[in-house]
């Protein structure tokens, strides 16, 4: 009897098994989706939380859309100034680079003064008084039939205002995050794509549709519109060092070799990032593309940037934000000397593409490597610098490439030394970051390759 009590103990013990697992996955399953539950719940209300935070990335959005949407997209003008049809078809293409390089680079340089004016105004108040001012540059151009004045005023006076609508927003919203902080400026960030999607096509069509002076000022009043829109959006971050001093920037920080080599880094690789975009439309009809093609080619590569600078940066969040600087800094230049330099159709696309991928990193990652490298209390002052020297490297890029074209850019060999000259650019200014990236390793005191 005992021998048969066991084996129906064990029976039943047998036949439990068998179902007690259904139970638990069941339960495993209930917790699971309860989990899930609370975890979207925990971020809706980190969201609602942080959502200051959340409307200084979007002003930051709106203003990249139309700063840079505008400013990458000068290639378009540049192409029609130069044609037969153009205001400045007697000029060199070295000179009416200038018009666009001067406005970019100015955006960046007049980035210096941006702690100061921020000690005494409200990132609200000087944004509106960009907003006016880089309008005004776009409306006024559309008078515009000498050299100087564009320079003058699509130029100087867009470039100043576009520094002053630009900066508050990106100098402010690092502070708003800390885990999320490369995955949020990336998305700020990708303003820039998105612009360069939409208004180069979009300067196409007004251009041939309206004719270039109208389009500058349709361009003008699309530009009030969107961001006086942004400038009501921003917000300043409560931090105590926000407003600390009103000096430029604090000359002892230029005694370190990491914050020099970032420094050089930045400049290199602003110098060498607009050469394909100032360029690209202009090259492309030597290779049999449509003035059409070519500015859709730029819209395409914005595009794609948007999208990978938003990618990069939940990437940054997981493998270090200087890594992901460098990883895409050194394949950029991989790009350039490997498909650029191709004197062929499918590798001039596939050029557009990939470098649309991984060139527009930098320029998303590199605040929040400042505020991690070198601290809150030094970071404003130092993006400071680092966007005068970023303006100085616009100065030192497309201009200088333009005056390496030969023959007036008529063939695609002629562009074959501003392809090396922003090759060696894009190389130098990953050497100066993986020398920044030693130093910081170094200065660690858990050694770990995540920076």
């Amino acid at each position: 009897m005992s021998l048969l009590a066991e084996h129906n103990a064990l029976e039943l013990e047998d036949r439990a098994s068998l179902i007690l697992p259904r139970e638990s996955n069941k339960s495993q399953d209930i917790i699971s989706e309860e989990h899930i539950s609370i975890d979207s719940l925990t971020l809706i209300q980190n969201i609602i939380a942080n959502k200051d935070g959340i409307y200084v990335v979007v002003s930051g959005f709106l203003c990249n859309f139309m700063v840079f949407g505008v400013g990458f997209s000068y290639g378009v003008f540049q192409e029609f100034y130069k044609s037969q049809d153009g205001p400045l078809s007697h000029c060199s293409d070295f000179q009416v680079a200038m018009v666009g390089t001067f406005g970019t680079a100015l955006t960046y340089t007049c980035g210096i003064f941006n702690k100061t004016l921020l000690t005494y105004l409200k990132p609200r108040t000087l944004m509106l008084i960009g907003s006016i001012l880089m309008s005004a540059g776009l409306i006024l151009a559309g008078f515009c039939t000498e050299l100087y004045q564009f320079i003058l005023t699509q130029g100087l006076i867009y470039g100043v205002g576009s520094s002053f609508v630009y900066l508050p927003p990106v100098v402010c919203a690092p502070m708003f995050f800390n885990k999320h902080r490369a995955i949020a400026m990336g998305l700020l960030f990708s303003g820039t794509g998105f612009g360069g999607l939409a208004i180069a096509p979009l300067t196409r069509y007004l251009v041939s549709e309206i004719g270039f002076r109208w389009c500058l000022r349709t361009l003008g009043l699309i530009n009030l519109a969107l961001t006086i829109l942004a400038s009501t959006l921003v917000r300043e971050p409560p931090v105590g060092t926000f407003k600390s001093n009103n000096k430029l920037f604090n000359i002892n920080q230029l005694g370190s070799w990491k914050v020099c080599l970032q420094l050089a880094g930045s400049l290199l690789q602003a110098a060498g990032y607009l050469i394909p975009l100032i360029y690209m439309s202009s090259y492309a009809q030597t290779l049999g593309f449509t003035r059409g093609q070519g500015a859709l080619f730029i819209g395409l590569n914005n595009a794609i940037n948007a999208v990978f600078k938003v990618i990069f940066g939940f990437g940054g969040d997981e493998i270090g934000r200087l890594n992901m600087i460098i990883i895409c800094n050194l394949l950029s230049a991989v790009t350039v000397f490997g498909l650029w330099y191709v004197e062929s159709k499918s590798a001039y696309i596939g050029f557009i593409v990939l470098y649309g991928v991984f060139s527009g990193a930098i320029i998303s990652l590199l605040p929040t490597c400042l505020l991690e490298l070198f601290g809150a209390a030094n970071y404003q002052s130092l993006s400071s610098i680092m966007y005068f020297c970023r303006g100085v490297g616009n100065f030192l890029g497309s201009p200088l490439a333009g005056l390496m074209i030969v023959n007036s850019g008529v063939k695609a060999s002629d562009y074959k030394l501003p392809i090396i000259y922003n090759g060696v650019l894009l190389v130098a200014s990953t050497a100066c970051l993986a020398g920044v990236w030693g130093i910081a390793y170094t200065e660690k005191r858990q050694k770990t390759w995540k920076i």
